[in-house]
C-alpha cells in the first residue's frame, strides 16, 4: 500500500489525526500525515508522508481539505 492509498484508508476509518505541510528546507518537505493513537504523543502517530515532488501531493492535499486543517508542520515552523 502506498501513502496515498494509507492516507485515504485512514480518512475511510476516521482515523485521520491530522496532516501537516513541512517546508522549512528539509529532506523531509511534503505533506506528512498522522493516526490516531491513543498511546501515542498527544494521541497520534506518525503514518505516512508524500513527498513535495510526488505527483500524489495534490490529490492527498485534496483529500485532506474539508477533514483536517494543514498546518506547517514543527509548530508551526515547517
Amino acid at each position: 500500500m502506498n501513502d496515498l492509498e494509507l492516507l485515504k484508508s485512514l480518512i475511510h476509518e476516521g482515523m485521520l489525526h491530522h496532516a501537516t505541510y513541512r517546508n522549512h528546507g528539509t529532506l523531509w518537505e511534503g505533506l506528512h500525515f498522522y493516526a490516531v493513537a491513543p498511546d501515542g504523543f498527544r494521541g497520534y502517530s506518525h503514518a505516512g508522508s508524500i513527498h513535495k515532488d510526488d505527483p500524489d501531493l495534490p490529490a492527498a492535499e485534496q483529500l485532506c481539505a474539508g477533514i483536517t486543517p494543514i498546518s506547517v508542520g514543527a509548530y508551526g515552523r515547517g
